[in-house]
């Protein structure tokens, strides 16, 4: 038990020779601060299949260094080992919109928006939590800011038209990638040789074989589930209690015929003779009694309801459907 206890607060990574692995933690040592915690040692290894231009799920050929780096697929994998979670991702405005609001607050004139050559531009920032490997997390926040007119000019026409509305996308994915190597010590790029070998993350995780933890982790758990119901039994707390309520009795069996005389019963309709009820909200003919749709004319001009209805009772003194109104003007 002692020894396994030792195993679970302290990890050796000196273990992992760097020929081997990828050890993506600069220490050769964790130790976790009570036994509240425990270290757990996650490899991930990348897929290194590649097509003939050097492009894979999760690597891809850097053309302007010749090695490859990590696509965001195979960096996702390496955030989820290492616990990374993202907290928040959101646009902003560009350094080049930022110049022209201060030109405007110094000179108190308005320049034109949205003529400007940055007018696509866009700024995305996106903030991650990254657990610390004495226990506790950092938030960590990166941006990309995308210059739309430098990508048209290293673009055809045909790529920059199906870039522009992916440019928000663009942004936050490079963005985020930004985010997590800067968190994880990626490389820009590797060989094909080191990224055949595993990716080493460890990182410390509550230790749930510690009495404190199973009960926080069990109040969550029970708490979860009352918000699960938590409307329901808000509805059930605010019907008035049965006591308070006042209590109808019945009449004896043999006071029926002062209620309702022979006959006097009233029938009850068959299903296929219920009466069907409109929209009590819409608009009906008074003629035929239809309820009014929106109606498009030959003109290819679109009427409402509502302007049937104010056309009709200004014409014909009532609300009448266009067919009755047809009628109406034929009878003239």
């Amino acid at each position: 038990m002692n020894n396994q206890r030792l195993t679970d607060t302290i990890v050796q990574l000196n273990k992992y020779p760097p020929e081997r692995y990828n050890v993506l933690i600069p220490v050769t040592t964790m130790q976790v601060m009570s036994n509240m915690q425990r270290i757990i040692v996650n490899e991930v290894q990348l897929d290194t299949t590649v097509d003939a231009k050097g492009n894979g799920r999760d690597i891809y050929k850097e053309g302007s260094t010749g090695g490859f780096a990590i696509t965001k697929v195979g960096a996702m994998k390496l955030a989820a080992a290492a616990n990374i979670s993202i907290v928040d991702t959101t646009t902003t405005r560009t350094d080049g919109c930022e110049r022209c609001i201060e030109m405007v607050k110094a000179t108190g004139k308005a320049q034109p928006c949205g003529t400007c050559p940055a007018r696509y531009d866009v700024n995305a920032i996106v903030t991650i939590r990254v657990p610390e490997p004495s226990g506790g997390f950092r938030m960590m926040k990166f941006n990309k800011e995308i210059d739309c007119a430098e990508q048209q000019r290293s673009m055809t026409e045909a790529q920059y038209k199906r870039f522009l509305p992916h440019r928000k996308a663009i942004a936050e994915s490079k963005a985020l990638m930004r985010a997590i190597r800067a968190a994880l010590g990626l490389a820009p790029t590797y060989t094909l040789a080191e990224l055949k070998k595993p990716f080493v993350i460890a990182h410390a995780v509550p230790n749930l074989d510690a009495p404190e933890i199973r009960e926080a982790v069990a109040s969550n758990y029970l708490q979860s589930m009352g918000m699960l119901f938590e409307s329901q039994a808000g509805q059930q707390r605010a019907l008035p209690a049965a006591q308070d309520a006042p209590v109808e009795t019945a009449p004896p069996d043999d006071d029926a015929g002062f209620l309702y005389g022979d006959g006097d019963m009233p029938p009850e309709e068959p299903e296929d003779e219920q009466p069907e009820w409109g929209d009590p909200d819409g608009i009906y003919c008074a003629d035929c009694g239809s309820e009014i749709l929106e109606t498009t004319a030959r003109n290819g001009r679109v009427w409402s309801p509502d302007a049937i209805k104010g056309y009709s009772e200004k014409t014909f003194g009532r609300c009448l459907c266009t067919a009755c109104q047809d009628k109406q003007k034929g009878r003239r």
